[in-house]
């Protein structure tokens, strides 16, 4: 089957990156997503010369093929972020909620074009048992000060059409936005600052040479000052350490057609983000053309894009049975970065920086990441809270990851209804 991302076809094509990559600069970034070039763009503005590597073309990547969803919540909940990490927990979830705002007001802002809508997001308990738990999750939010309503029963409707969910939490801090479009906004911004922005240059290895660095890449090497890494669930095998540290998961989403004004408006009343609380979550929302964009997964393990797609639109059809003649137009895949503790990390492997592991929800997060790992290299501000924590390496990363089917067994019982 081949793969139709509707992101990739409501945008003109990107524009053919910098062809040759400088023989130096100041900052090598390798990656060109939105961490990658939130980076580039803050250092180049500072007056740096800065280098993007990225290996396929641009826009190619998770973050053409994500859902748009820009949440601010990390997959912790402010009460076990605590109770685990204290004080730690309390600065990371500042920042979380930072790292919203500082992308809500950067796309407000500069005018970005890309569809940037203030949505809410509503957080739906996929099995009655779990209501008590979401309830105390809002009491939690609402401790806290953040705009957060739970809703029950006869609520649901006005928010959700749909009676496979017995509560939810309605979050205000949430967005929507086109992901495609957003990235071509960074990638024309970055480069108007100054960035080199090099797209087919796989970026091979990285070593020191004295107090400098070597990266080099399928168009030769550059001699860079330093190094950031912001290939997130596309590390590779680049810093080994890194990639024992990141699991790359995939996700899949499908698309319907345009649905009618009436059905749109009783799917979909008040145009939300919907996530629901399982492992393998599910995830869906309206896009500005009235699609139903639905994705999720239903293994750790890699599936092949018939099966995984298959299993998602049933899926919508399973919550939304009032899209069961509706046609399916688009399906696609992509990876996320899964870490051990579920948090995003940064920090540095010999030398080298990085900001990794959004675990699903870097539309925000890795955007603000990669500016503040920047303006941290500048030495203008601290290195986020993320920085504090210990990365640890995923158990039996080298082998042949037999576990997965193990670990998506025990996923499955947590999902039962």
């Amino acid at each position: 089957m081949t793969e139709h991302v509707l992101w990739h076809e409501q945008i003109d094509p990107p524009s053919k990156g910098d062809v040759t990559p400088p023989r130096s600069a100041d900052v090598v970034v390798i990656g060109a997503g939105y961490g990658g070039l939130a980076a580039a763009r803050t250092l180049a503005v500072a007056g740096l010369s800065v280098a993007v590597v990225e290996a396929r073309r641009l826009g190619w990547g998770a973050h053409a093929r994500n859902g748009g969803m820009v949440l601010s919540e990390l997959k912790l909940g402010p009460g076990v972020l605590e109770r685990r990490y204290g004080d730690l927990g309390r600065r990371m979830y500042a920042d979380a909620n930072e790292a919203f705002d500082a992308v809500e007001s950067m796309v407000r802002d500069e005018g970005l074009d890309c569809d940037y809508e203030r949505c809410g997001e509503l957080y739906l308990a996929h099995a009655e048992r779990l209501v008590p738990r979401l309830r105390r999750l809002a009491d939690e939010h609402l401790a806290r000060g953040e705009a957060v309503r739970f809703v029950v029963g006869s609520e649901l409707p006005a928010e959700i059409g749909s009676n496979a969910f017995p509560a939810g939490i309605v979050f205000d801090r949430a967005g929507s936005l086109h992901p495609a479009k957003f990235h071509a906004a960074l990638a024309a911004r970055a480069r108007h600052a100054g960035a080199l922005v090099i797209d087919e240059c796989l970026a091979t290895s990285v070593s020191r040479s004295g107090s400098r660095f070597v990266v080099d890449t399928a168009k030769g090497p550059i001699d860079a000052g330093v190094v950031i890494v912001a290939t997130n669930a596309y590390a590779d095998g680049l810093i080994p350490a890194l990639r024992r540290r990141i699991l790359p998961v995939g996700s899949y989403i499908v698309t319907t057609e345009p649905l009618d004004p009436g059905l749109a408006d009783e799917l979909s009343p008040r145009r939300r983000n919907f996530i629901d609380t399982k492992q393998f979550l599910f995830y869906w929302r309206l896009t500005p053309d009235r699609r139903m964009l639905f994705g999720g997964r239903r293994s750790l393990a890699a599936s092949s894009l018939a099966d995984a797609t298959d299993y998602v639109a049933a899926s919508m059809r399973r919550i939304h049975p009032q899209l069961g003649a509706v046609d399916i137009t688009h399906r696609w895949g992509g990876s996320v970065a899964i870490t051990l503790d579920r948090l995003p990390h940064v920090g540095r492997f010999d030398g080298v920086w990085y900001a990794a592991g959004c675990n699903g929800s870097g539309v925000a997060l890795n955007t603000w990441l990669g500016d503040r790992l920047a303006r941290h290299v500048l030495g203008d501000v601290d290195l986020p809270s993320f920085a504090e924590l210990r990365h640890r390496p995923i158990p039996l990363h080298r082998t042949r990851r037999w576990w997965l089917p193990i670990v998506g067994q025990w996923f499955r019982w947590k999902d039962r209804p």
